[in-house]
């Protein structure tokens, strides 16, 4: 039964992403040929979900790793393009695969490679005639969305062609950001190394807080270049970027297919809200409530009363999904009750219900709030821990007394705002 669970929550990423550009960069070192084979069958998957797919991959053929500044001499070309070209006809003979019983079965997937890149020497730099390295001159991204319209995969290799007839060596750290920003891409993911140790096992950071972070780490830890071009990938416009590792089976589908992956997401706009409730909120909090109502942890609230106190609810909003709320009732112009606070069960354990309380009282306070009311029957300890003080029901305000539900027998608890 996980797998239906599982499949069925995938649902809402496979209609969102059906239609979608997504720019996949597959480091040529993090990969052996056992996973590069599991990739393509997943990246096969992706295809027939109706993902437009723009694959740019690099070679790992020298004992350090090329850099854009360093120069590129015949036969450093020499043994790029036949690296490249190997590793192309590879993943062409992968995308190709149709054994029955396997996952490529019946994929028929078309691979398409070609003259999309124009490029222009990168000159000399600091004295030095760099030669075959090259720059990004032009993506033909009218002949890349073509192709992709058709539900073809459209292949890249680092290199792009000069006006001269020339083959010219791109940095895939540069080409991935060019092709994303070309194509228009939603999407762009890092097949690399781990970035976690770098990230501190955190999975989202904007770019100023992740560029802040690798500035503090060794320029040649694993990981800071993805996490580099990540950056760049989010400051060009693009709305997400996932950093991944490359090495773990299964985890481009687990970034993509889950709520909360396996990797590092970098994404342009917040992917984590707390903010105020609207009308469009509220199936998602009679969701988080009905288990606590059905507990009898919370007071039964129908979705008409839910609509009419809308505007006294804050939400945790994560990837289109309502994780958490929370309401705060006004009873004077200092006092408020804080009430139908719930987090979903997936996300109880790692410090959801302490953000979502964090959020209430700094709204509450900026409204003039000086008192926090909280009535419960189950959950006191979580108050407390939490600086709320147990006070006799004849605290609370006159009004509120009135609508004191004695069968209910709750305990109050009030916690003053600074």
């Amino acid at each position: 039964m996980d797998f239906v669970s599982h499949f069925r929550n995938s649902a809402p990423y496979i209609h969102a992403y059906r239609g979608k550009t997504s720019v996949v960069w597959i480091r040529d070192h993090a990969l052996t040929d056992e996973r590069l084979e599991a990739l393509v069958s997943d990246l096969a998957l992706l295809n027939s979900l109706g993902l437009k797919l723009i694959v740019l991959f690099d070679v790992d053929c020298f004992d350090t790793e090329l850099t854009p500044k360093d120069m590129i001499d015949p036969a450093r070309l020499n043994q790029l393009t036949e690296a490249i070209g190997r590793r192309r006809y590879q993943l062409e003979a992968l995308f190709s695969q149709g054994i029955a019983n396997s996952p490529m079965h019946g994929s028929k997937m078309k691979i398409i490679s070609g003259n999309f890149v124009m490029a222009r020497p990168a000159g000399v730099f600091e004295g030095k005639d760099l030669q075959a390295q090259g720059r990004v001159r032009r993506v033909d991204a009218n002949a890349i969305k073509e192709q992709l319209d058709k539900q073809h995969l459209v292949l890249i290799p680092p290199l792009g062609y000069s006006i001269t007839g020339d083959i010219l060596y791109l940095p895939p750290e540069q080409l991935v950001v060019e092709l994303a920003m070309k194509t228009l891409a939603d999407k762009v993911v890092i097949m690399g190394n781990d970035p976690m140790p770098i990230s501190q096992g955190q999975k989202e950071m904007n770019a100023a807080q992740l560029e802040k972070l690798i500035a503090q780490q060794p320029a040649n830890k694993l990981g800071s270049l993805e996490l580099q071009v990540a950056c760049e990938v989010s400051r060009a416009g693009i709305a997400r970027c996932h950093v991944l590792n490359g090495s773990i089976d299964g985890s481009l589908l687990v970034e993509l297919f889950t709520r909360d992956g396996v990797g590092m997401l970098i994404p342009r706009d917040q992917y984590d809200t707390f903010r105020r409730a609207n009308l469009n909120d509220i199936q998602g909090i009679i969701a988080l409530l009905k288990p606590l109502e059905e507990k009898q942890i919370l007071v039964k609230r129908n979705p008409e009363k839910i609509e009419a106190e809308i505007n006294s609810f804050v939400v945790n909003e994560r990837d289109g999904m309502i994780i958490g709320c929370a309401a705060v009732h006004s009873l004077s112009k200092h006092q408020a009750e804080l009430a139908c606070v719930a987090v979903h069960p997936d996300y109880q354990k790692n410090g959801r219900g302490d953000a979502l309380l964090n959020e209430v009282e700094k709204q509450a306070k900026q409204s003039g709030i000086r008192e926090l009311y909280a009535l419960t029957t189950q959950t006191e300890h979580w108050f407390v821990e939490r600086g709320f003080k147990s006070v006799a029901v004849q605290q609370l305000p006159q009004d509120r007394i009135a609508l004191y539900n004695v069968q209910r027998n709750s305990k109050v608890y009030l916690k003053t705002l600074s």
